[in-house]
């Protein structure tokens, strides 16, 4: 926004009838604060489908900048997760990496164009690509992750979707390639987009 002042916008996708609804949601900012966001967005994609944001703004502290982990940590999953034993019960955990760097310049994170929701079949070739783009005209990559839970720790028994051959994504394209799925049910992957700047990853944000 300015300076060292930055707009952060969390965006969530829930169960509607869920009665686990949340107005607000808690930010750490990776520099030892946190702040609590309001709600600013509620839209009802379908019956069952919610899509929210959260908006807020921080400024860190001045000096030669640094580089800061920002999460957001909610107490639940939906129920019944193939990959996530006892998914209810998994806290949901995102997180974004900022650097701030004086002599890279200013800097915005990559937006995602396509929602984190798909359907795939059952022996049929799935693939999902988030449609990123980076407003600064950053260069991207793609990595697999594990999905994270309480205090951003890797979820135990997590496994990555089960596939007939094989399950990755691209890391020139973005393009998540599961081929192919095997049990029919909801499952949860993660991935990371990095941003580079001149040879210099600059930061990355969490699907």
């Amino acid at each position: 926004i300015d300076g060292l002042t930055y707009e952060f916008r969390i965006i969530t996708y829930t169960y509607a009838p869920s009665p686990a609804d949340r107005p607000e949601l808690e930010i750490k900012w990776g520099d030892g604060t946190t702040s609590i966001l309001p709600r600013v967005i509620k839209v009802d994609l379908t019956p069952e489908i919610r899509r929210n944001e959260y908006v807020g703004q921080h400024t860190y502290a001045s000096g030669g900048g640094g580089t800061f982990k920002i999460s957001v940590e909610d107490p639940n999953r939906n129920y019944g997760i193939v990959n996530i034993p006892n998914s209810v019960n998994i806290p949901f955990y995102i997180e974004t990496e900022l650097v701030i760097n004086p002599f890279l310049g200013s800097n915005n994170s990559v937006v995602l164009l396509n929602p984190p929701l798909d359907y795939g079949c059952v022996n049929r070739l799935y693939i999902h690509n988030p449609n990123a783009y980076d407003p600064d005209g950053d260069s991207l990559s793609y990595k697999l992750t594990v999905c994270r839970g309480a205090g951003g720790q890797p979820i135990p028994g997590f496994e990555i979707p089960a596939a007939s051959n094989s399950f990755t994504i691209d890391e020139y394209s973005g393009n998540l390639i599961w081929n192919t799925p095997i049990v029919q049910g909801e499952y949860n992957a993660a991935f990371i987009i990095e941003e580079w700047r001149s040879g210099v990853r600059i930061g990355y944000v969490t699907r």
